[in-house]
C-alpha cells in the first residue's frame, strides 16, 4: 500500500497526548495534516483515503477515552490504515486502547498498531512530571516509523488483526469529583471559556465553572494566562495521596503491532 500523507487526529487538553502524537507522525516521514479535536466546536478539515495513515491520538481518563473526543469523530467516514495512540498518567490505560480499537473500527478504520504512553498526571502534576522525555519521543517516532513500514507493506487482499488490551465491558465513566475554579486572579479574559471542550465555563461569566458539565481535563488551568484556575490545594492533595502509590513514573511505554490474516 502506498501512502501519501498522515493524518494526525488528537484530543490534548495539556498538550502532551499533542507532542507524543506529533512524534509518531514525524516518524512516517510523510507529510502530516493535523486535526486538533480538542476544541467543543471542532469542525473536520478534510477526509481520508487509503493512501492516508491517520494517527488517532487522546488521553486516558479514568480508564477510557475522553468521550468529546469520540463525539468529534464521528464527523469523520474512515478509510485507510490508523495508529492508536493513548497517553496516561503513569497509572493504567485500562479499557481506552480497546475502545479507542473499537471506535476507530466502526468509522471505517483498520488499526494496525497501537501506542501507550506515559505522560505528566493532568491533576496530580508532580507524577511524572517530566515525560514525555526526549527518550519518550524517540520511542514514539520510531514507533510510526515502524507502523508506516507496516502500512506500506500489507497486501490489499489480507487484513490486518491488531490485539491490544483491555476489556469489554469497559470499565463505567466515573466523573471526577473534583472541578477546576477561579481565584482572584481572574480577570475575566474568557481564554478559559473559549478553550473548554465541553462548554463547562460560560462566556459571559468566566470566572465560574458549571460542575456537571465539566471532565476535568484541566484544560482551563493550562491555558490561564494569569495562573487563576486550579483544582484546589487541598484536593490536589487528596487527589495526590489517592493515586500516588498506583502510578509507577518509570513504567516503560508499549507498542502492539498488527499481524495478516
Amino acid at each position: 500500500m502506498q501512502l501519501k500523507r498522515v493524518q494526525l487526529i488528537y484530543f490534548s487538553a495539556t498538550e502532551k497526548t499533542k507532542c507524543i502524537g506529533q512524534a509518531v507522525a514525524k516518524g512516517t516521514g510523510l507529510p502530516v495534516q493535523e486535526w486538533d479535536a480538542t476544541a467543543q466546536r471542532a469542525s473536520n478539515p478534510f477526509e481520508s483515503d487509503v493512501q492516508t495513515l491517520t494517527i488517532l491520538a487522546a488521553p486516558v481518563f479514568v480508564g477510557r477515552i475522553p468521550q468529546p473526543f469520540l463525539q468529534r469523530l464521528q464527523q469523520k467516514k474512515g478509510n485507510g490504515p490508523a495508529i492508536l495512540v493513548v497517553t496516561y498518567g503513569a497509572r493504567a490505560s485500562e479499557d481506552a486502547l480497546l475502545e479507542l480499537k473499537k471506535e476507530a473500527s466502526k468509522l471505517g478504520y483498520l488499526p494496525i498498531a497501537a501506542g501507550e504512553f506515559v505522560a505528566q498526571h493532568s491533576m496530580a502534576c508532580t507524577i511524572a512530571e517530566h515525560r514525555p522525555t526526549e527518550q519518550d519521543l524517540k520511542e514514539a517516532e520510531e514507533f510510526g516509523r515502524k507502523a508506516a513500514l507496516l502500512a506500506q507493506a500489507m497486501p490489499k487482499d489480507r487484513l490486518p488483526v491488531l490485539e491490544v488490551p483491555g476489556q469489554d465491558p469497559y470499565r463505567s465513566h466515573n466523573k471526577v469529583a473534583f472541578a477546576p475554579t477561579a481565584n482572584k486572579n481572574c480577570v475575566e479574559c474568557g481564554r478559559c471559556a473559549d478553550r473548554c471542550p465541553v462548554g463547562a465555563i460560560p462566556a459571559e461569566h468566566p470566572n465560574k465553572t458549571d460542575k456537571q458539565k465539566c471532565i476535568s481535563c484541566m484544560r482551563c488551568v493550562f491555558v490561564c494566562p494569569m495562573q487563576a484556575r486550579s483544582i484546589g490545594f487541598v484536593e490536589k492533595q487528596l487527589i495526590y495521596h489517592k493515586i500516588r502509590k498506583l502510578c509507577d513514573e518509570n513504567q516503560p511505554n508499549r507498542m502492539w503491532f498488527a499481524e495478516l490474516q
